[in-house]
């Protein structure tokens, strides 16, 4: 294989411009919660010294790798490969309050996938699940953390060099230190149960799923596009987007995407149609004109001549993870040989490893597939604290975890699990378990707010805090004055509740008759003199003396 200065090369012949991409195994994976962004930060401040050139360039920080790319003549080519390995030996740091911002701004205008909660649900807070999250991590990351990241990813080891051209440009040096090749790390699972399906607040349908990396599997999902499109788009009008797409990382195997849109009132149709459809392929060999039909599309795709280049990021990419990716001719073989049997087999693996996003209105809908978590096994044992906007909301504080509960169920973080605890000025937590779990905490709702979080904080480790920006007065909870009397009139009452149902209670003889007349007379005289005499105490008096005459346990029977 052709190196420079260490570094793998790989080419492929094009007819158009020289196209070159140095590419690094490191992206969102390698990161933590704490530290999300951080690769994406090096991959700024690397290329802020090259200016601004008169060719195109990029860098592209992905879930597994980070690249830099750029098309034009051959001596452009060496002047930014040159430019972005002397940044990466030498960031530009002056520069990291300004590019924080910057990247904020991208993220800001940056257009959300529709499958973007997709990995969350399937691995949770940590490697693969961590694209779902926002880089919140470079809030807090310091000066010392992102020299340390790149000097121990961006080295000559842990890189490939791709072309697209006939040929090295003559002068290119890729002056990297030394390092080691980073492996992928191993996959987490936040899924219990495989196929799975969560709610979501959207009328659009997504489907996932993995499948093994061969020409079956890509030939199915042809296969779904194809169905999709044809039952879903043209034959009975319910989606707009209707399609399926094969994509790869690196990882042995690759992902299957399904994606269809509807209206509100259509998408239950939507949901039972794609479900139809996936089944069928499943369990039912694809009839021969149709395989045929996707044989032709895939082998004609293969045809181009552009096809060796186009596919060398996916080559430097599995070159990186140590998987080994097919060569052109493999590819072409692959297709030509494929059965029905083996795509309907892949169709198989995709729906029994299937996590299925849908409008949780329709999860009844979902046959066959498990509801995802949404609560903890269990809660935290330790001090509950009622909050101030529900009573029926409690925050658990224990020695191990925290835990925050509502009738529906709990959602606990461990201590020891806690892959990241967003910090706002305000006293504001939120904390993030490895299994996407996570625990919102707001002072303004909780009494002994300062004490909960002096012992959550002493718990948590310094490297998984992120500070975050001070927040805008309406963004943070106030509870309202009158739910609040309520609630502390409510703790005051149930202790007494038993004695104020003896009182209020006919049925206890004659003396608790006359406790309850008594109390009624009371009431009376004390309504007439607060209107008479417009003392607004009396009244609030009256009320008090009239809960305890109606006061009923739910469970006696009475009135």
């Amino acid at each position: 294989m052709l190196e420079v200065d260490g570094v793998p090369v790989l080419m492929a012949p094009t007819s158009g411009p020289m196209r070159a991409g140095l590419m690094f195994r490191v992206g969102r994976v390698d990161e933590t919660l704490a530290t999300s962004g951080i690769t994406h930060l090096v991959e700024h401040l690397a290329l802020h010294r090259h200016g601004t050139p008169d060719y195109h360039y990029n860098g592209m920080t992905s879930a597994t790798t980070t690249q830099f790319v750029i098309q034009g003549a051959g001596d452009a080519i060496v002047a930014y490969l040159n430019d972005v390995c002397a940044g990466l030996r030498d960031l530009s740091l002056e520069r990291l309050a300004v590019e924080k911002k910057l990247l904020e701004t991208e993220a800001s205008n940056r257009p959300t996938p529709v499958n973007q909660m997709l990995p969350l649900w399937r691995h949770g807070a940590r490697d693969f699940g961590l694209v779902s999250y926002p880089e919140w991590g470079m809030q807090s990351l310091r000066e010392e953390q992102v020299l340390q990241w790149a000097h121990t990813y961006f080295n000559r080891a842990n890189a490939v060099l791709w072309i697209a051209g006939d040929r090295i440009p003559s002068g290119l040096r890729l002056d990297l230190p030394d390092g080691q090749r980073w492996p992928l790390p191993p996959e987490s699972s936040a899924a219990p149960t495989l196929p799975a399906y969560f709610a979501a607040d959207s009328p659009i349908l997504v489907m996932d799923g993995q499948v093994p990396r061969t020409r079956a599997a890509a030939a199915f999902a042809r296969a779904l596009d194809r169905v999709l499109f044809r039952e879903l788009r043209q034959n009975r009008g319910l989606s707009y987007t209707a399609a399926a797409a094969y994509t790869t990382d690196g990882r042995p195997h690759a992902t299957v995407t399904a994606i269809v849109d509807a209206q509100p009132d259509q998408i239950g149709d939507a949901l039972d149609c794609l479900l139809a459809e996936v089944r069928n392929l499943a369990q039912t060999e694809t009839a021969d004109s149709e395989l045929e039909t996707i044989r032709a599309l895939e082998l004609e795709g293969l045809s181009d001549p552009e096809v060796d280049a186009r596919l060398l990021p996916r080559r430097a990419t599995d070159l990186l993870t140590g998987f080994r990716s097919a060569t052109t001719r493999e590819l072409i073989d692959g297709f030509r040989t494929m059965t029905a049997k083996q795509v309907s087999a892949a169709a198989g693996t995709f729906v029994g490893t299937a996590m299925l996003m849908l409008p949780g209105s329709h999860a009844h809908r979902a046959t066959g597939f498990e509801a995802a978590p949404t609560f903890s096994r269990f809660a935290a044992t330790g001090k509950r604290h009622r909050s101030r906007a529900s009573h029926d909301v409690h925050l658990i504080v224990g020695d191990d975890g925290v835990s925050l509960s509502i009738p529906q169920g709990a959602s606990t973080v461990l201590f020891d699990d806690c892959t990241a605890m967003l910090r706002w000025p305000d006293g504001a937590r939120q904390l993030f378990g490895a299994d996407g779990m996570t625990v919102r905490i707001e002072p303004t709702l909780y009494p002994s707010a300062t004490v909960v979080l002096d012992r959550i904080d002493s718990r948590i480790p310094q490297t998984a805090i992120v500070d975050m920006p001070a927040r805008q007065p309406n963004e943070i909870p106030k509870p309202s004055r009158a739910r609040s009397l309520r609630r502390r009139a409510r703790s005051w009452l149930i202790p007494r509740r038993a004695w104020l149902d003896r009182v209020a209670t006919p049925r206890g003889g004659i003396r608790q008759l006359l406790y309850s007349v008594g109390i009624a007379v009371a009431v009376s005289a004390l309504t007439i003199s607060a209107f008479a005499f417009s003392r607004p105490g009396l009244l609030l008096l009256a009320i008090t003396f009239l809960g305890a005459l109606i006061w009923r346990r739910k469970d006696n029977g009475h009135w």
